[in-house]
């Protein structure tokens, strides 16, 4: 391991050691990120608010990660090291206490901002660490990889403990654990990390805060558009057409301001490279698709009957794929640069055989065996394409333009998300109508198939001792779910169906591009 500038030379002698410290701080981090994903619905029932409500506050923490993460390559510079970490985890932990007690949702939101902050204040911090601990050669591959395999993973880690304590105690109990996690980051910040680093302070030359209030508002506002939007018909609502209008002002004029400063947040320069335009495209299409996993996780919960403790069970498998590809793309990485295309090539069909498998093997009763196939098969895929599409985005950017490849990445997987979360939302909205629009025509009583099903009921209702009024009422709410989950079935395939194709042309793209690439190395 290489001498950092910023770790204890004594804790440094145990590399072993010093990784796995490492790694619990960052997951300590994040995991206050990333713990309310698998429990959303213990959330929702606490503050009694919609869905949507809660989703929004859930995820306005990624708008507080990248409104703070070009502005904390700068901090970190400057500050020293052990305290900034250490004053970063103690406002973790009082934003913790202040969700103990807060039950306004518009309060808890600004606190799920702040846990925003932290969260990349620790995590943009360690990041750099890591890089300090490896050689130049393997820098970015292993740091990028051990980071962000972290990051993928760490919601469904997270999600094991949450599930077990919400079925077993009050939801806010939750709080202490992480609060105790911070605590036991802290202490290994104490003990790892020097008391006084060996470098010098890097200036705060003229950092935009202008722009970066602009952005946080230009990225609050992009979310509330994308997580309402679909609910309230987009531009025919007239709060989501005044959000969209002041997010469109709000992030032109801070690409104008960065176009302008000579020291910009982000340096735009990077949008001159056509092959990081193609990398951070692919970025956007694996992320976006990468998220039908969670209409699987919400089928096996509506449709299956799981309770949050098997959908996480079931998730395991998923992080299983992940950590076990990422580690093979690494290897095949550090072997042989040239291998990259081939494994995004693997890795994009990988997740052409996932979606395909759904959409044709999808039933109301798989059973957890059948179904922990497609969820690994899932996770394998994105381990085998996270590094190399992230590498390659990486690779794709000059160097003289620091860590805006790192911060475009970021910005990246936060519109990747809210497009998941708004296409899905409005396909299954399209699908789940046009489908039951399609049984309703069908269940009129000159149907011998619905007079048939009607009369299978009421008979077997009847004969456990219903009269015929209960045997009738019931039998109409019985055939009303069937007719639903059969809905909901037909919708996830069509989704699915959707996502194969663009997957597909994915795959075809980079075969054209693999092609090219040979054409210009013959010449």
């Amino acid at each position: 391991m290489v001498q950092s500038i910023y770790l204890n030379s004594r804790i440094s002698r145990y590399a072993g050691l010093l990784m796995v410290m490492l790694v619990l701080i960052l997951f300590s981090a994040m995991a206050q990120f990333a713990s309310f994903g698998l429990i959303q619905a213990h959330v929702v029932s606490f503050y009694g608010a919609q869905a949507e409500d809660i989703s929004f506050a859930l995820q306005i923490a990624y708008a507080g990660i990248i409104t703070t993460l070009p502005v904390q390559f700068r901090l970190v510079k400057y500050f020293n090291t052990r305290s900034y970490l250490l004053t970063a985890f103690l406002v973790g932990i009082l934003i913790n206490i202040g969700c103990l007690f807060v039950h306004d949702l518009f309060l808890f939101a600004i606190l799920r901002f702040l846990t925003g902050v932290v969260t990349c204040v620790i995590a943009g911090c360690l990041l750099l660490v890591l890089f300090s601990t490896l050689p130049e050669s393997k820098r970015m591959l292993v740091g990028v990889s051990l980071f962000f395999t972290l990051i993928l993973t760490c919601g469904l880690i997270i999600g094991v403990g949450a599930s077990w304590m919400v079925l077993r105690t009050n939801y806010t109990e939750f709080y202490y654990v992480l609060i105790g996690l911070q605590a036991m980051a802290m202490l290994f910040c104490i003990i790892v990390f020097k008391p006084r680093p060996a470098m010098k302070p890097f200036p705060l030359y003229q950092i935009d805060w202008a722009g970066c209030v602009l952005f946080m508002f230009g990225s609050i506002a992009t979310l509330f558009v994308m997580i309402y939007g679909p609910k309230r018909y987009w531009l025919a609502d007239n709060e989501i057409k005044c959000a969209a209008g002041f997010a469109f002002v709000a992030l032109a004029l801070f690409l104008y301001r960065q176009a302008m400063l000579k020291r910009p947040l982000i340096d735009l320069a990077v949008f001159r490279s056509g092959k990081f335009i193609f990398a951070i495209l692919l970025m956007l299409l694996f992320w976006g698709v990468k998220d039908s996993i969670n209409l699987i996780y919400g089928y096996s919960a509506l449709v299956l009957g799981w309770n949050s403790a098997n959908v996480v069970n079931a998730g395991m498998f998923n992080i299983a794929g992940v950590i076990m590809a990422t580690f093979i793309a690494v290897k095949v990485i550090q072997a042989k640069k040239q291998n990259l295309p081939k494994l995004l090539l693997t890795g994009f069909s990988l997740l052409f055989f996932y979606h395909l498998w759904v959409h044709v093997n999808l039933t109301p009763d798989l059973s957890f065996a059948q179904l922990c196939i497609p969820i690994f098969l899932h996770g394998f895929a994105c381990g085998l394409l996270f590094v190399p599409v992230s590498i390659f985005c990486m690779a794709s950017v000059p160097q003289s333009t620091g860590m805006t490849g790192i911060v475009i990445l970021t910005y990246a997987r936060f519109i990747a998300t809210l497009n998941s979360i708004a296409g899905f939302y409005t396909l299954q909205l399209n699908y789940n109508q046009q489908y039951k629009t399609s049984f309703l025509d069908k269940l009129i009583p000159e149907s011998a198939v619905f007079s048939q099903r009607q009369e299978l009921y009421k008979g077997i209702l009847i004969s456990k001792g219903y009269t015929a009024g209960e045997a009738a009422g019931i039998t109409n709410m019985l055939i009303a779910k069937a007719m639903g989950i059969q809905s909901q079935l037909l919708t996830i395939r069509a989704v699915f169906f959707i996502v194969m194709i663009l997957v597909m042309v994915a795959i075809i793209i980079l075969l054209i591009f693999a092609v090219i690439n040979k054409v210009k190395e013959g010449r």
